[in-house]
């Protein structure tokens, strides 16, 4: 992708914005625990002296809260192990618990994070896996002290999950194909260095926007990449910096699939301005595993297409689900139904983009505007363009991008629409071409012919379905109601 990554550790751009480094720190983990979740404290509270990592199990019996995993001892250096309990610790089993070595197991690694904070993200996450049938869900619970450098603490956390699973394998009798390790933010970059210990055998690996601050920097070992697992998928949401941060994901590709959502900042239903600073710092990094989570028992699919980059997305260029070795659309999330099963991975790495809404479950419906035009007159413009159907109606979107474009005569100009998957039926087109010329005499404005107009929904392969009207004709700074009838 052409994106330029950076910044310095945990958010920002440079030393000047300390107070948002701080921050970031203290946030990237996730929001606190929230109220249906305070009586769970079974996640690391203190701050330790070195570094502590265990694993949690969660199951649909224990309720939303997670308890310690029985494992053997380890044979990692004091310090590295899984901590002795505190006395009196609330919310713990009493004895070991249960795990299905010869199901499948996901595993979530949450980012760094100070012991204050608990990553609720992953109890909810947990507990969507649950409900969709999986036997073995995991959570990855570590903390570094405070000084201790991000990168090598990331390094350390990763060989002693690698040393955890590999006991899992050997005393336990499980396989790694059917582990699938779930990392957001640093805990992406753990999730690797444990791939990667384990020599690319784990079956899968989810990276959650991975963290680009000190990580871009660092030896290349110490990021995840399409070698740590035989299928890794990588989620990027805040690749673009939200200004005057640099971004907190990193915006090169690192999977077998890499997913880029949207602008890459200031996603659909994040702040636009800095009048809400957490949220505008952190919204669009975290929608990654908010993303993740959602598709779990999603109804509705998050389709991607193979594309360059943004730009060529957002100019109706990638609108064609083919690739080499692959002639299906990538589907972003949990699902992976649509990847061929042969391992290793039969296909190139591939870049795909995706669009998506503001809420829960995210999901747009795409379609390929074409305005085929015609007569002598072209115009510098905007074009905003509003759905409707018989109940429903899309909000006004602005289809051309944010500077004024050429609309000549005798082209076909194509345009990507974005339509919440909710909204199946039109009716009519409404077009603007807002030139920014402020006219008061109706006999000075332009008019724009428009010999055909056709509306096509992708992915093209699941079924042709169009929409299409006849000659019109568009004045300028004027909303025009286009008639249009469907084909199929």
């Amino acid at each position: 992708m052409e994106r330029t990554g950076g910044g310095v550790e945990n958010s920002g751009a440079d030393s000047s914005l300390g107070v948002w480094s701080l921050l970031t720190f203290c946030l990237l983990s996730g929001p606190a625990t929230g109220d249906q979740h305070a009586h769970c404290s079974e996640f690391l509270f203190l701050s330790p002296p070195s570094l502590l990592v265990r694993l949690l199990s969660f199951s649909s019996e224990q309720g939303p809260c997670g308890y310690p995993l029985d494992l053997p001892p380890s044979d990692l250096p004091s310090g590295q192990g899984l901590p002795p309990l505190p006395p009196g610790f609330p919310g713990l089993a009493p004895g070991p618990v249960a795990w299905s070595p010869l199901s499948p197991t996901v595993v979530i690694v949450p980012g760094r994070r100070p012991a204050r904070l608990q990553p609720s993200w992953a109890r909810v996450m947990a507990g969507e896996l649950l409900e969709a049938g999986l036997v073995n869900v995991l959570v990855a619970d570590w903390l570094l002290p405070p000084e201790q450098e991000i990168t090598e603490g990331a390094r350390q956390v990763g060989e002693r999950l690698a040393q955890t699973i590999k006991t899992l394998l050997e005393d336990q009798g499980s396989s790694p194909e059917l582990f699938h390790l779930v990392g957001f933010g640093v805990g992406a970059h753990v999730a690797g260095v444990t791939g990667a210990c384990l020599e690319g055998t784990i079956g899968r690996i989810t990276g959650l926007d991975p963290f680009s601050p000190v990580f871009s920097e660092a030896d290349s070992s110490l990021s995840l990449d399409h070698t740590d697992a035989q299928y890794v998928d990588v989620i990027h949401t805040n690749f673009n910096p939200n200004e005057p941060v640099a971004p907190l994901g990193v915006p090169r590709p690192l999977g077998h699939v890499d997913f880029y959502i949207g602008r890459g900042y200031q996603l659909p239903g994040c702040p636009q301005a800095l009048m809400k600073r957490e949220q505008y710092l952190l919204c669009s990094h975290q929608r990654a595993y908010r993303l993740f989570t959602s598709s779990i028992r999603s109804y509705c699919p998050l389709i991607a297409f193979p594309c360059q980059g943004v730009e060529d997305f957002q100019r109706a260029l990638c609108t064609h689900c083919h690739h080499p070795g692959l002639n299906i659309c990538p589907q972003l999330g949990y699902d992976i139904s649509w990847l061929p099963p042969d391992r290793p991975i039969t296909f190139q790495p591939l870049t795909a983009v995706l669009d998506i809404t503001a809420t829960d479950p995210f999901c747009v419906t795409p379609f390929l505007l074409e305005v085929h035009l015609e007569g002598n007159t072209s115009l510098e413009a905007q074009l905003f363009i509003q759905l409707k159907g018989d109940v429903r109606k899309t909000p006004v979107m602005l289809v051309s991008g944010p500077s004024l474009m050429q609309f000549e005569s005798h082209q076909i100009h194509q345009f990507l629409v974005s339509v919440r998957h909710t909204i199946q039926e039109f009716r009519t087109i409404v077009l603007h071409f807002y030139s920014q010329r402020l006219l008061y005499l109706a006999w000075r404005k332009r008019r724009i012919h428009i010999s055909h107009l056709v509306l096509t929904q992708l992915p093209r392969h699941q079924g042709l379905v169009s929409y299409r009207t006849r000659s019109v004709t568009a004045v300028e700074n004027h909303r025009v109601d286009v008639y249009l009838q469907k084909e199929e």
